[in-house]
């Protein structure tokens, strides 16, 4: 990938490139059915197929192809040429090259099948159906587009023992596994010598199955589809993974916690008992300091518009004080409750969210209510109220 220049250039307009644009070589277009506005088609970039968007609607695209992370993934912006300084004229600089936002041309409802399979209707017909054709060598196989899930680059195929002839073998494509069919078989024609870049995944019969090809294409008026031979072929496929729907696993239960550390000790806190995370400032020193009764009491800051007490953290779990005599700055913890305390900590670890299966319970109203299992590491979970306490 090469370093990407300033601007892009298509039609007579330039847009600056954001920071975390790439370059990359114009690969061979495909045609994008279904396209919206300002899709030029689908090409394989690193591995990858995605689609080619003009820098605007209406715009021309060309070699110039840049790589960027959009709202739906990654696509590439094809626009004329690069340019190193924004051109004359622009007094006011490039707009930000935005990467377009995916669109599709509704899908009109499938037509339920005839008595010879469902077809493509000739022009002119009442109901215009699409659909998708996948070439491999000289076979040409066409699919409804209700059947499809999407095209990727060709996975690696394993063998699939029970699909006999039907099957070229199993892939795993999209986080899951599917049947890849053998084109030939499907035409009963000669295996083509071609090799197969891309995978067409789709959905038939409840089970999940591919197509390989090199190259795809919208279907010509009056094409006859795959259906009738997939129906007729029910039997191979029932080898075929299944494509059922399965519903999400249900969200586990957990606990939000603030993990801290103070004078060596990791903790954590409810994050209900904590109002608020001060940053580092030294508590002003309080009359009678150093013969104050409450333990780890280190002087007073202001929050909010309450005079608050500062109680040093380290000192209060049983560790090493944090502020030590001289008040050093630290990051302090608004603790809920009455009187409202500040808690000086070492340092804030962040927010967390822990599953409950990782809490296990400690009975009693002590200091610790909880102990978490971190990563292999006891961590435990203190009560504010007992932490904070001003004795």
């Amino acid at each position: 990938m090469a370093e990407a220049p300033a601007a892009l250039l298509a039609g007579g307009h330039a847009f600056a490139l954001p920071a975390d644009a790439e370059v990359v070589e114009a690969a061979p277009l495909r045609p994008a059915p279904l396209a919206g506005p300002g899709m030029l088609g689908i090409a394989v970039v690193a591995g990858q197929v995605v689609p080619v968007m003009a820098a605007a609607p209406g715009l021309p695209g060309g070699p110039a192809w840049v790589l960027l992370d959009g709202p739906n993934g990654r696509v590439v912006v094809a626009g004329e040429a690069f340019a190193e300084i924004q051109p004359q004229g622009a007094n006011h600089g490039a707009p930000m090259l935005v990467p377009p936002r995916l669109a599709a041309r509704r899908v009109p409802p499938a037509l339920p099948a005839g008595p010879g399979g469902w077809s493509v209707p000739m022009r002119g017909a009442a109901v215009r159906q699409l659909a998708l054709a996948a070439e491999l060598g000289g076979l040409r196989l066409v699919l409804p587009f209700a059947l499809l899930e999407r095209v990727l680059p060709m996975p690696v195929l394993r063998p699939a023992p029970a699909a006999g002839a039907a099957a070229l073998g199993y892939a795993v494509a999209a986080g899951a596994p599917v049947l890849v069919l053998d084109p030939a078989w499907l035409l009963q024609a000669d295996r083509p010598v071609a090799a197969a870049g891309l995978l067409v995944l789709f959905r038939h019969g409840g089970r999940r199955l591919g197509l390989p090809c090199d190259r795809i294409g919208p279907a010509r008026p009056g094409e006859a589809t795959l259906l009738p031979r997939l129906e007729a072929a029910a039997e191979e496929l029932v080898v075929a993974p299944l494509a059922e729907a399965s519903a999400p696993p249900p969200p586990e239960p957990s606990r939000a916690l603030l993990l801290c550390a103070a004078g060596g000790q990791a903790f954590a806190l409810p994050v209900e008992e904590v109002v608020a995370v001060i940053p580092p400032i030294a508590p002003s020193p309080a009359p009678g300091l150093a013969e104050h009764p409450i333990h780890g009491f280190r002087g007073v800051t202001a929050h909010r518009g309450d005079v608050l007490p500062v109680l040093d953290g380290g000192l209060r779990l049983g560790a090493t004080e944090v502020l030590g005599r001289h008040a050093a700055e630290a990051p302090l913890l608004r603790l809920a409750g009455a009187p409202p305390v500040a808690l000086a900590v070492s340092h804030v670890t962040g927010l967390r969210r822990i599953p409950e299966r990782l809490i296990a319970a400690v009975a009693g109203e002590g200091l610790v209510s909880a102990v978490v299992a971190m990563a292999e590491a006891p961590l435990p979970v203190c009560r504010a109220a007992v932490l904070g306490a001003l004795k």
